[in-house]
């Protein structure tokens, strides 16, 4: 009776241990397969066709493997920690922020949450990259018309995210320096990044707005700059759910040369013979969208409309704007898997000198058929 007491006892234990503490294992995997045709004209007319066909991975999300976890320290007090990895869902290889590199590159974040919300250490998302992807049609897909890849999407630091009451609040603050004395020289290089979010939630609508802002400096002078800020909205009427934001960029010293390397062709604006002669790019654009449900399927159509102004020295020396544009369908067979289709055009830019004259264009226009699965 004795031992089946403590059999009892130790079982009782190990079950309040479990509901306490859970790690949780998953992940999504997106493969398609599909067409991009890109198609460059340099400022002497001289046009460039390039196709590329084939499989690929992260179409409407990057595939991707994470583990996360949480403990309850009593009342009312969480310890929470997530770490998120991509991969490549057509060869299975590990990948970082898109690159080859292995590691936990797209989450990697341990903290404490609470009544009061949560506040993280570590790599996360920012708030204009969280509030674009709930007010873009496509969720920031390869294929959505927001260009997602120009805005800084995820930072080291301390994050913060709370809900009150339909009001949502994030923020973030990150700070590094490296310094050196001595031997061959001084060296001193700091970079500072800081972002504030404020939405707000209410059955169908959804309203907010973000900026951030980040800096690098090098023996005290500042070689880089970028300011980046947005708002945006969606409402869903039962029948058909609206998206619109917009949102601007402005880059200064080695983040406009970055920038401009980025979008790839703003060096035609000017005939430049790189992106680095750049020191300070303006960017906006405004993106509209719409998705209608019919049961396990659903179809969707998103347009936006991109401006660039390119400087040299505080004086403007091209200029470019252009449209993108998305439709496509879905049909979900569960909860957890989907297929869908999409054709549309991306990255569209006419360069204009600042006479007016035309020196060059880019656009891609994108095929793809694929299958998304959520384990």
């Amino acid at each position: 009776m004795k031992k089946s007491l403590i059999a009892i006892a130790a079982l009782a234990a190990v079950g309040a241990a479990s509901a306490q503490s859970s790690v949780t294992l998953y992940g999504l995997a997106d493969v398609y397969v599909g067409q991009a045709k890109t198609s460059t004209t340099d400022d002497d007319g001289v046009k460039t066709v390039t196709k590329s066909t084939g499989f690929n991975s992260g179409g409407l999300q990057g595939s991707r493997v994470g583990v996360k976890g949480v403990e309850d320290l009593g009342n009312g007090l969480k310890a929470v920690f997530n770490y998120e990895m991509g991969f490549d869902a057509i060869d299975g290889a590990l990948t970082k922020n898109g690159s080859s590199d292995v590691g936990f590159g797209r989450r990697a974040v341990v903290g404490v949450q609470g009544g009061f919300g949560s506040v993280l250490l570590g790599r996360d998302y920012t708030p204009l990259f969280n509030l674009l992807g709930a007010s873009s049609v496509d969720g920031l897909s390869s294929f959505d018309t927001v260009g997602a890849d120009i805005y800084t999407d995820r930072t080291n630091g301390i994050h913060y995210a709370g809900n009150f009451s339909g009001v949502g609040v994030q923020a973030f603050a990150g700070y590094n320096r490296e310094k050196t004395t001595g031997g061959i020289g001084n060296s001193d290089t700091k970079y500072q990044g800081y972002g504030l979010g404020v939405s707000y939630a209410n059955g169908p609508f959804m309203v907010g707005l973000a900026a951030q802002e980040f800096k690098d400096k090098k023996n005290g002078v500042q070689t880089g700059k970028r300011s980046e800020a947005g708002v945006g909205a969606s409402y869903d009427f039962g029948a058909a759910k609206l998206f619109a934001n917009y949102v601007q960029l402005r880059a200064h010293g080695d983040a406009a040369s970055d920038y401009a390397a980025a979008v790839s062709d703003y060096a035609a604006a000017v005939g430049a013979p790189n992106a680095a002669g750049f020191d300070k790019v303006k960017s906006e654009e405004a993106n509209i969208g719409v998705r209608v449900p019919f049961g396990a399927a659903s179809v969707m159509a998103g347009y936006g409309h991109n401006r660039a102004k390119a400087y040299i020295d505080g004086t403007q020396v091209g200029k470019a704007k252009g449209n993108d544009w998305v439709v496509g369908a879905n049909y979900a067979f569960s909860k957890r898997t989907d297929v869908y289709a999409r054709v549309g055009r991306s990255d569209d830019m006419k360069f204009k000198d600042t006479g007016g004259v035309d020196a060059g264009s880019s656009k891609s226009d994108n095929y793809a058929i694929g299958l998304r699965h959520k384990f």
